[in-house]
């Protein structure tokens, strides 16, 4: 049975039968009222719909971020192909998936964190935000079997919010563990939510 995280809550990664962990398939997920289809064109034709875009950044503490760190649509491959963004899904009934997959054996071993986020794209230009689109969620699968192991239901109010914060998956001594966070913010969601992490030893867990 998939364990039902709340905010604040960590899930720790089991070791499968050979001793390794699993490789997992993430996918973050939420719903717009507005329905979009897989054709490139929707979008022109449906100027107001909601566009949300995810991101992975693979941390090491004390770190300046790189550029290569950022995995989503426009650097789907990290250089140690051990991280991996691998689409978008789309219904005709606006649910909207973003999926990635983190292979945990083979991240370097410098990286000690994953951080799980995802911004508004006409922030800007129409004044759109996560207060404007429901039921925002991470699942975590193992790849393999597509075996669900966790999901996280983001429980927060994000009007006005522009960035959201969904969780990370971090290193600890006994391997990686999953915090789920689900804090929103107005800014850039590297500088208001990660760096402070990062750079002000600040806990991630709540």
């Amino acid at each position: 049975m998939p364990m039902h995280l709340v905010d604040g809550q960590e899930m720790f990664l089991n070791k499968n039968d050979k001793g390794k962990f699993d490789k997992l398939r993430i996918k973050l997920g939420w719903y717009t009222p507005h329905k979009l289809t897989g054709l490139w064109f929707s979008e022109f034709f449906k100027s107001n719909a909601i566009e949300c875009h995810a991101y992975m950044l693979m941390c090491q503490a004390g770190m300046d971020i790189d550029y290569e760190d950022i995995i989503n649509y426009c650097n789907a491959d990290h250089p140690s192909h051990s991280v991996r963004y691998l689409g978008k899904c789309l219904d005709d009934k606006g649910n909207v998936s973003e999926i990635m997959m983190i292979d945990p054996e083979n991240i370097p071993s410098q990286y000690n964190m994953i951080v799980f986020m995802a911004d508004v794209s006409k922030s800007k230009s129409q004044g759109q935000h996560f207060g404007m689109v429901k039921n925002v969620h991470i699942n975590i699968m193992k790849d393999a079997t597509n075996q669900m192991i966790c999901d996280y239901s983001l429980s927060g109010k994000f009007d006005g919010m522009t960035s959201i914060l969904f969780g990370a998956l971090c290193r600890c001594e006994s391997g990686w563990e999953f915090v789920a966070v689900g804090e929103g913010s107005s800014e850039n969601v590297i500088d208001s939510l990660v760096k402070p992490i990062l750079y002000d030893d600040h806990s991630i867990a709540i």
